[in-house]
């Protein structure tokens, strides 16, 4: 299935859809301190849960989307971001903390493809290059999970919750527009040039980084992190496709039941209106 990021999101971005971007501004006692730049199937919900286990208790992910959209609309904000970057415009006077404000990590998507910007907005914070050392491995789960959540069916639920609409879009471009529309064929290369960007950032800011991955557990995120080992065992989520394919329809539920409830009423007017036609015919 060809990317459906765009049609007919433009359309619907600017009319019935349209949504502000968040505002938000940082309080001078939290501080952006972590940032894990790391690809999604990467450990990302373990090290979120690893990140609150060490004291930090807001940590932005791919799944703590779903509850900011309906908070605060995060994802007219990374949308239009994500446009611009994959169309190679210059992203310039970027206010990250608009929708980051009230964390202090950030790990998975759609941050993940900012990283570089982020660094840069974020100077002071600890950098964490999270992945899996077997490539193949990595592509295997992105294929069994993240791209098999893709369908029509979902797709066309967008059209009758807007926050829904939102999160897909934001969802498509961070997980297949980013691949250049085929992962099948540009997964594993687009993922070693994600890495290898964020390693000549941070080569040119000369800053330190953390290379790291869910086998090395709490030792050397905790030394890199400068927090005591905890005495609880390393997170382990979303190992299987069934852990993340449960957190994935958790975290739609909300959205897809008030899709169907207006998908249930604009049915019922229709009949309506419909019937007052028949009659009115006869």
């Amino acid at each position: 299935m060809q990317s459906l990021s765009h049609f007919p999101s433009i359309i619907l971005e600017r009319t019935i859809f349209s949504r502000r971007p968040p505002d938000h501004h940082r309080s001078q006692d939290k501080e952006m301190q972590v940032l894990c730049l790391g690809l999604s199937r990467s450990g990302t919900d373990s090290l979120r849960s690893a990140l609150m286990i060490l004291g930090y208790p807001d940590v932005y992910h791919g799944f703590v989307l779903q509850k900011t959209q309906y908070e605060s609309g995060d994802c007219a904000f990374w949308v239009p971001l994500m446009r611009r970057k994959f169309a190679g415009k210059p992203l310039e006077n970027v206010d990250f903390d608009s929708v980051l404000a009230n964390f202090e990590a950030v790990t998975d998507c759609p941050a993940n493809i900012f990283g570089r910007e982020l660094m840069e907005f974020y100077p002071h914070a600890k950098v964490i290059l999270n992945r899996r050392r077997n490539i193949d491995a990595w592509y295997d789960s992105m294929q069994s999970t993240i791209m098999a959540a893709f369908s029509w069916s979902l797709w066309t639920l967008t059209w009758f919750d807007s926050n829904l609409c939102w999160l897909w879009w934001a969802f498509d471009l961070a997980q297949r527009v980013y691949y250049e529309n085929d992962f099948n064929k540009n997964g594993k290369r687009v993922a070693q040039e994600h890495y290898c960007r964020l390693e000549d950032s941070l080569a040119e800011q000369q800053r330190e980084y953390l290379d790291w991955t869910v086998q090395d557990g709490w030792e050397p995120l905790c030394k890199f992190l400068g927090k005591p080992v905890p005495d609880v065992p390393f997170p382990d989520n979303n190992k299987s496709g069934g852990d993340f394919e449960k957190k994935l329809d958790d975290s739609l539920d909300r959205m897809v039941k008030n899709a169907f409830r207006n998908i249930y009423g604009l049915s019922a007017v229709a009949l309506g209106v419909g019937a007052w036609l028949y009659c009115s015919g006869q």
